[in-house]
């Protein structure tokens, strides 16, 4: 096995230094082992490798999008999201394996987005993209790029990457799919590029035989650089006229030299290194947990905000669908959420047992009532009452609140609350018009107590027969409230009608405890509306911001958008 590594080589002398590189995502299963890359300034190198060898997850820790278990990468000259080190960043093109492209963008608004974040003035970008768009035969630059072929937008996405003139231009693949001499022309730019501006390049390719244009190749198999040379060194060592005769004897001699079990094999080597399943597991894949979050330049950069402005802009143009979603959905929430939640309940069934009358049917009973008051010698005298408790029941019906059911008997009344036929039961005594006209006659004419009581013996009758007896279901506590406040009001206003009628001032059973009309804030009858209604708003605007938010990263991350924005610079924290 063959690795030609210059062992006197200087880092600053490097486009990318690799030294004992190893990462895992769970251990045991390593996607590269200890392994070694030089690459010098000014070189086209050539990453060769069967797929799921981890070429792609190199690429990744170079351009800093992931990190090592173990080992050390420097890249032009720094660590890769080390301050000031420019990687991530402008310094850098970057070409993933997938596409990373946004499919409702132009040609143009392509170039445009990506240049800008690069720091490209406008005229520069227009100049670029029709350079671009000539050279790697693209067609117009107002074409969307979902309306593009495969291979066009592949092209398209090598355009994204070259158009900056970056110093290490990454290429992951970059020529599948494309026409022949289309690939000779990218690789007689790139060949050009290097001679010209001293460019670095590491290109990946399954075409093995193309790859004899570049200054230094690299084999990769089963997470080794098993080779590291020149096409013409690698030729000669091996005796071999195509370097694909040359991978698969290196291939060979891998599986010759590897004696013990793959896996016990890696195990001993990443023990002897140090390296460790918990080591790897504590770090972030994205640099942006390294000093280059801290960098106060990055979160000031006017050129990303305008770039990101545009791009949501135009997104929410092009997408009319997630528009309407994005305006109508809260609306219609709201709309719910008021007709539904909040609002006055209405026709509360309430289940009435009253004795002082004969029971007819559910829906109507005998109930006639009748007062009459005289005054004599400044005294009111009762002369005639009959059936008052119908007329607090009249008081009650005119609530919207509440609609009333008739009971024959107390036990019915309250077996339909525990049924859940009605809210509450009232149960009125059969001598409640005797017992209230003999405690309100007493009260007017300001007898003792225990007078009233003497006599209340000697008629037979008791003050507690006065009292309406209330069996509620409490386990709606808005619907209790508003029962509550029907039932109170109501009487209010039977006992002010009963004075009035009696020649007594309504003053005399006013409360002492007066609430004044109207409210300094608010209403006499706040609804649960107004009180519910603030925190629903905020819980729709920011699960809507949260659902948006989500969607467009989880997308944009399967799609490999939110690698390329980060290797172009671009914070996770813009692209919220």
């Amino acid at each position: 096995m063959m690795s030609n590594k210059p062992e006197d080589v200087k880092k600053d002398d490097c486009a990318v230094y690799v030294r004992h590189a190893w990462k895992a995502y769970r251990k045991p299963h390593y996607l590269f082992t200890d392994l070694e890359m030089t690459m010098m300034k000014g070189t086209i190198y050539a990453l060769l490798g069967a797929s799921g060898c981890g070429k792609t997850t190199l690429l990744s820790c170079i351009v800093g999008i992931k990190r090592l278990n173990y080992g050390e990468i420097w890249v032009l000259g720094g660590k890769p999201g080390s301050r000031g080190s420019g990687v991530p960043g402008s310094r850098i093109g970057y070409m993933p394996q997938e596409l990373a492209l946004y499919d409702d963008f132009s040609i143009k608004e392509t170039m445009l987005y990506f240049g800008w974040i690069f720091g490209l003035k406008t005229k520069e970008i227009k100049e670029t993209t029709d350079f671009l768009v000539q050279l790697l035969d693209l067609p117009t630059a107002k074409r969307l790029v979902r309306n593009l072929s495969g291979g066009q937008q592949r092209r398209v996405s090598l355009a994204v990457a070259v158009m900056h003139a970056p110093d290490l231009l990454i290429l992951d693949e970059p020529t599948v799919g494309v026409d022949p001499i289309l690939r000779a022309n990218i690789w007689s730019y790139m060949v050009q590029d290097v001679k010209k501006r001293n460019t670095s390049i590491i290109i990946t390719t399954h075409y093995i035989e193309e790859a004899t244009q570049a200054h230094r190749i690299g084999f990769m198999r089963d997470g080794q650089l098993i080779a590291e040379d020149s096409p013409a060194q690698l030729l000669s060592a091996y005796g071999c006229r195509h370097l694909e005769d040359v991978f698969l004897k290196l291939a060979r001699e891998q599986q010759t030299v590897e004696a013990t079990p793959k896996d016990k094999h890696i195990e001993k080597k990443a023990s002897s290194k140090g390296v460790s399943e918990g080591q790897g597991s504590k770090d972030k894949d994205y640099g942006c947990c390294g000093n280059f979050l801290y960098d106060v330049r990055h979160f000031t950069n006017p050129r990303s905000f305008k770039a990101i402005m545009f791009r949501n802009l135009l997104r929410l143009v092009r997408n009319f669908q997630a528009l309407l979603f994005i305006f109508l959905l809260p609306v219609i929430q709201v709309v719910l959420f008021c007709y539904c939640i909040g609002n006055e309940p209405r026709d509360l069934p309430l289940a009435i047992a009253n004795n002082e009358v004969e029971y007819v049917s559910p829906t109507e009973t005998h109930c006639t009532h009748k007062l009459v008051c005289s005054v004599k010698n400044n005294i009111t005298h009762i002369d005639e009452a009959e059936s008052l408790s119908c007329r607090y029941l009249e008081y009650l019906e005119t609530s919207d609140s509440v609609n009333l059911g008739y009971y024959s008997n107390v036990d019915s009344c309250r077996g339909a609350v525990e049924n859940g036929d009605a809210w509450a039961c009232l149960h009125f005594e059969e001598n409640f018009t005797q017992a209230l006209t003999f405690r309100m006659h007493h009260a007017i004419r300001g007898q003792n107590i225990t007078d009233i009581l003497l006599e209340a013996i000697l008629e037979g009758i008791t003050l507690e027969d006065t009292d309406i007896k209330v069996w509620l279901d409490q386990s709606d506590q808005q619907i209790a409230y508003v029962l509550h406040r029907e039932l109170q009001e109501s009487f209010k206003n039977f006992t002010l009608g009963m004075l009035k009628d009696c020649y007594v001032h309504p003053n005399v059973a006013k409360p002492v405890v007066g609430f004044q009309s109207p409210p300094i804030y608010g209403t006499d009858r706040p609804s649960f509306m107004d009180f519910a209604a603030p925190g629903a708003l905020l819980i729709i605007v920011f699960f809507l911001a949260v659902a948006v938010t989500s969607s467009v990263l989880i997308t944009e991350k399967q799609e490999g958008l939110l690698d390329r924005s980060y290797v172009a610079d671009i914070l996770l924290y813009l692209c919220l």
